[in-house]
């Protein structure tokens, strides 16, 4: 649904995208936000393969991810993304995740008794957020649009853009940052994309970078916290088999600056920073009745 030019579905944390303690994961964040991009593009009337056909795609260049809370299995959420006008080359792209209204569930117990009150009686989707509610996450991106044969940025139009519509609304400040690589690393993986991590365009997908650099950190630094900020930079596409190291630095207590490059010649693939907090000040725990 469109909703002052911001398309909006209602959403419920499923068991697929929880970590140990039945919280919503940072990579599931990411990964929503690709999929409503994805979705609401299409609803304009175009999709990649639309673009494929015209020997164009999309490619994202930067992220910025702040999350402020992280819901439990089986809360329910209002997911909002919205593009901006572009410009020049640049297509900006936001996104906003609320709790739905009675959204945050009190336990384990009352989210199952709901859902199947909510299964028996047929009950509409809830689309309308927690008054007062302020976002669980709230993030910033750029894409472009890429000629796959000639390798060139080709700038938005009508006939790439669809029957998009625009909202101006975006985070405040200078979010999409540039980030500088470490002279040294504590953390050098080596590995190689699989088939599964290969998606439209022939590359890897996007959601793998950030996986990886998740993935390949000290667990001893990541033990009680979670993710609070995440900047991404995507700086050119690896494709299967390609020999590749995934690199991490510890900055202080609370920050890590992440890279991926090409092991035969070091080029640049992706770079990253997150910011971590204490757990506690980012989830609640989920209740089980006795």
């Amino acid at each position: 649904m469109i909703i002052d030019n911001k398309y909006t579905i209602p959403y419920t944390i499923p068991s697929v995208y929880i970590d140990g303690k039945c919280r919503c994961t940072a990579l599931a964040f990411v990964s929503l936000a690709q999929e409503m991009a994805a979705l609401h593009y299409s609803s304009a009337g175009l999709s990649i393969p639309h673009l494929q056909q015209m020997d164009l795609t999309w490619v994202i260049s930067k992220q910025h991810f702040e999350i402020y809370e992280y819901p439990l299995w089986l809360d329910e959420m209002i997911l909002k993304t919205w593009a901006q006008p572009s410009k020049g080359l640049m297509c900006l792209r936001d996104f906003e995740y609320t709790y739905a209204k009675g959204g945050k569930k009190t336990s384990i117990d009352a989210a199952f008794a709901e859902k199947k009150e909510d299964s028996q009686s047929c009950a509409p989707p809830r689309l309308e957020s927690e008054s007062g509610a302020k976002p669980c996450m709230r993030a910033t991106s750029c894409w472009l649009i890429l000629n796959s044969k000639t390798g060139r940025l080709v700038k938005p139009d009508e006939k790439t853009m669809g029957g998009l519509t625009f909202n101006d609304e975006h985070m405040e400040g200078d979010v999409l940052i540039k980030i500088e690589l470490c002279e040294n690393w504590d953390i050098e993986e080596h590995f190689s994309p699989t088939l599964l991590d290969i998606d439209l365009n022939s590359h890897v997908n996007n959601l793998n970078y950030v996986r990886w650099i998740l993935s390949f950190m000290s667990a001893s630094f990541c033990r009680g916290k979670l993710l609070r900020v995440l900047d991404t930079n995507f700086m050119s596409s690896a494709v299967y088999g390609e020999k590749l190291i995934c690199r991490c630095k510890q900055i202080d207590e609370a920050t890590c600056i992440h890279s991926i490059v090409r092991e035969a010649d070091g080029s640049d693939v992706f770079r990253a920073r997150t910011e971590w907090a204490d757990e506690k000040e980012l989830s609640r725990e989920l209740q089980v009745m006795a």
